[in-house]
């Protein structure tokens, strides 16, 4: 290399690999404060697009799951009412048993229908107060929960299951057509298959002319309106099985993903310390290389003397 004053062309080296050296460390630094292998787009421009990817699937996924766990609660309430139902309906076939009993006279009879009455009212007054959230949940009508972003990855409670219980073909039958049930002003809407039934059976009782025959038939819709609601919460105790499980596997998705996103954007602080350490050392080397070169041009002036 000759001997030139204007141009240090050492002292440029120096300067550069500095300067590179430098970069490296304030990157490494990023790095360390921030816990983040990608902070920008230039650090990894593809492991920055998979990273965002990932991202979109945990957050759907971890709403999916708070979804679901919602869906628990709303079909535990709905089971619950089913259960007051039931047991007012084992109650009424109780009473019906009593009823036809052969020692029963009119009076004891009219007691016990009156009593079987306001039992159907209470039943009436479950489906129509039990709500979540302002949804009817007693009403016959399918209620779907999203368990992610995907369209159609949903967990469906089925009508049968939110089945009414009460309304049909005897819907509008009137609690009480003479004396003191005129007053309570109520209907019931029991579905015609099994509450429906019952009410009106149990409507149908006259004054002072109530049968063991009477009794018996009601016994026997009472029972099987008891059955109608057991497997109406045996159908709800399926859907919360599904719903629980599908919330475990979407919470061991997240999980997994979540490790994924890790290994592509997180800092690996053991190889991002020897990185700096190493940044360090070369910012060391070429400032000592700088002031070197610097002094290098002197070498003329002793051309000169």
């Amino acid at each position: 290399m000759p001997a030139v004053l204007n141009t240090n062309a050492a002292s440029l080296y120096a300067s550069k690999n500095l300067q590179n050296a430098q970069s490296k460390m304030a990157s490494s630094v990023e790095r360390l404060s921030s816990g983040l292998r990608i902070n920008r787009a230039k650090d990894d421009a593809a492991g920055l697009g998979i990273a965002a990817s990932l991202t979109s699937q945990i957050n759907s996924a971890n709403q999916g799951v708070r979804n679901l766990n919602d869906g628990v609660s709303l079909v535990q309430t709905a089971e619950g009412a089913i259960g007051a139902a039931q047991e007012m309906a084992q109650r009424i076939l109780t009473l019906a048993t009593q009823g036809a009993n052969g020692t029963m006279g009119n009076d004891q009879r009219n007691a016990l229908r009156s009593e079987m009455r306001q039992l159907m009212i209470a039943i009436d007054g479950i489906g129509n107060r039990t709500t979540y959230s302002g949804v009817s949940l007693l009403n016959a009508t399918a209620i779907s929960f999203q368990a992610s972003n995907t369209t159609t990855d949903t967990v469906t409670v089925s009508s049968t299951a939110l089945a009414k219980i009460g309304s049909g073909t005897a819907a509008g039958v009137s609690i009480g057509t003479s004396g003191a049930y005129t007053s309570i002003g109520e209907t019931y809407s029991g579905s015609s298959t099994n509450g429906g039934v019952l009410m009106t059976k149990i409507n149908a009782l006259a004054d002072n002319s109530i049968t063991d025959t009477n009794m018996r038939e009601i016994a026997s819709a009472s029972s099987t309106y008891i059955s109608t609601l057991i497997t109406q919460r045996a159908g709800l105790g399926a859907s919360q099985n599904q719903i629980e499980f599908t919330a475990n596997n979407i919470q061991e998705l997240s999980a997994n993903l979540t490790a994924a996103r890790s290994n592509v954007q997180d800092t690996d602080y053991a190889q991002e310390t020897a990185s700096l350490t190493k940044g360090q050392i070369l910012q060391q080397a070429a400032t000592a290389m700088l002031a070197q070169a610097n002094q290098m041009p002197n070498v003329i002036l002793s051309l000169l003397k």
